[in-house]
Parts: C-alpha cells; sequence; structure tokens
C-alpha cells in the first residue's frame, strides 16, 4: 500500500512540477553556401538541423558544427513538416507537382546515413503531411490510409499512435481506428503534435490561441497567444509571438509555457531581429530562424 501511494505522489509531482527556460547563450549557424533558409525541424541524437528554401522548397541537412549542407531534394514543398523517426535515421517528407491545373503529391523516405531513397506514395492526391510514431510512419492518400515500418521496432513509441491533420483538424489513429477531435468546436486546427509521452494534444485553434487537450478531446491548458508551438519536453512548450503589419512581420520573440504553474513567459527580448519557428534540440538547445533567412541555436538552462 505505501509503494502504490508513493508511485501516485510521484507522477502527481511530475505532472504539476514547474519547469522554465533561461537563456545561457545564443550563437548563429552560417550555412556554407551563405544562403537563407527557413528552418523546419531537427534529427533527433544529431546535429542537424532540417532547413528549406523560400515556399518550403526543397529540404537539406545542415550540421551545426561544420555548418556544411546536406541536399536532401530539391522538390517544392519538401520543407513543409517533414517528418524523422525517433532513431533519427530516416526523414519522411512530401514534396508536390501539377499536372493540367491538379496538384500531386508524393511521399519519400530519405536514409540520413545512406542517402538512399524510397517512394513510399507516387503522385497521390489528398496525400497528407506523413505522421511518425517511433520508427513507423503513417501515409494516406485518396483515403487509403497505410503503416510502413521504417526502422527497428520500437517498444516505446507511443503505442503506435499517430496524429495528423485531416480537412483542419486534429485525428488520431491507433491500431486501425480513426478518431476526429474538435476541442473548440468546429473551425480550423493548426500545429498539431503529441506531447513526448503521448498522453497530450498541442494545436492552435483558428488564431485565437493555443490549447492542449487529452485524447479525448478535454481541454487542459489554455496557452495564450503562441504560434508555431513545439513540444520542449512533457511540461513545457516553446513558440512564438510574432506580429505583423499586414504585409510583414514587424516583430517576433521566443516564448515558452509552463505546464506545472500554467504560465506564458517571453524569455527573449531581441527587437534588431524576428525570432521564429523554434525547435528542441535536445534538452539544452534550441534552434530557430528570423524572418529573413537567419539560423541559430541558443543553449539554455531548463529547472
Amino acid at each position: 500500500m505505501k509503494t502504490v501511494f508513493f508511485l501516485i505522489v510521484l507522477l502527481f509531482s511530475a505532472e504539476v512540477y514547474p519547469q522554465d527556460i533561461k537563456v545561457r547563450s545564443v550563437k548563429r549557424v552560417t550555412p556554407e553556401d551563405n544562403g537563407s533558409y527557413l528552418l523546419t525541424g531537427v534529427v533527433p541524437g544529431s546535429g542537424y538541423l532540417l532547413v528549406a528554401g523560400g515556399g518550403y522548397n526543397g529540404l537539406s541537412l545542415l550540421d551545426i558544427r561544420r555548418e556544411t549542407l546536406k541536399p536532401v531534394t530539391d522538390e517544392p514543398g519538401a520543407g513543409y513538416e517533414p517528418a524523422v523517426t525517433a532513431d533519427g535515421n530516416k526523414i519522411i517528407y512530401r514534396s508536390d507537382s501539377y499536372s493540367d491545373n491538379l496538384k500531386y503529391s508524393s511521399v519519400t523516405s530519405y536514409d540520413v546515413t545512406t542517402g538512399e531513397k524510397k517512394k513510399l506514395v507516387e503522385k497521390g492526391r489528398d496525400v497528407l503531411t506523413p505522421a511518425v510514431a517511433g520508427n513507423k510512419v503513417l501515409v494516406k492518400s485518396e483515403g487509403v490510409m497505410r503503416i510502413e515500418q521504417a526502422g527497428p521496432e520500437m517498444k516505446s513509441s507511443g503505442a503506435g499512435l499517430f496524429l495528423v491533420i485531416e480537412e483542419m483538424m486534429p485525428v488520431l489513429y491507433r491500431d486501425g481506428e480513426r478518431k476526429a477531435l474538435m476541442p473548440n468546436g468546429d473551425g480550423f486546427y493548426i500545429w498539431a503534435s503529441l506531447s513526448p509521452d503521448g498522453t497530450m494534444i498541442l494545436y492552435n485553434y483558428q488564431g485565437r490561441g493555443t490549447y492542449i487537450c487529452d485524447l479525448s478531446g478535454n481541454i487542459l491548458h489554455d496557452l495564450g497567444r503562441i504560434n508555431a508551438p513545439r513540444w520542449f519536453n512533457d511540461r513545457l512548450v516553446i513558440g512564438m509571438d510574432d506580429k505583423d503589419d499586414g504585409h510583414r512581420i514587424t516583430s517576433s520573440e521566443l516564448v515558452y509555457y509552463s505546464l506545472g504553474d500554467r504560465k506564458r513567459v517571453v524569455f527573449t527580448s531581441t527587437p534588431e531581429r524576428s525570432e521564429m519557428f523554434p525547435f528542441a534540440l535536445g534538452n539544452r538547445r534550441i534552434a530557430f530562424c528570423t524572418d529573413n533567412g537567419e539560423l541559430f541555436v541558443m543553449k539554455v538552462r531548463v529547472r
């Protein structure tokens, strides 16, 4: 009985324990071609950033230590929401082409080590951006869904739980079952992602605010204004607070939300640059880009 009580206390403490982020240093990463890039992701367990050109065209790996670029593809749209397997060995991306005024999309798996490519979807219609759970990949084209094994089986892979956006709403897939969620009612949902432990969903609703709900769609947290939200860990969300004049970005700072004490904090103050699209790079660094295509890596202290 004492053991059960102790475990309950531990679980409760883990849920409510607050964390905050302090910036230690910020370093610019300059690609070897001195080009301007959008940051679109990171490769877990490596020093690679995923970067794309304007309009999310093309996709490359940027080594932050050597500042060298390794092109993945130059296909249109390939930089929009690429997915990476948990072991960091495969990048899954969707690319677009047009024929007779119709849009077709392909989904490709790229091996980071060998450079080998494998087509998972060849020029389909209504192709979703790929979703990853562990080393499994969910692809859906023309209403047909299937799951590909893209690496060794991983037992702690969120129990095969996938989250995608379909018709602008979050949809969960598990064991072939589909569950559509609308936590805030009808409307448009974007920037949706599962928490690292697979128990919560982070999303933005119609540009009105960012929220966290459970897997049944019950809202747990109202994060306020946080755009491009991403999980830093199970207790912290990072994102940006960007402002524009209707034509261009006028300012943008990085923000975080602590689930433990339910607070939103702006943790940068840089009027000279607009910091955007942050991604956790391990548990002590955050990568981000600026509105004019500069790339940075920030060292942080989390406690």
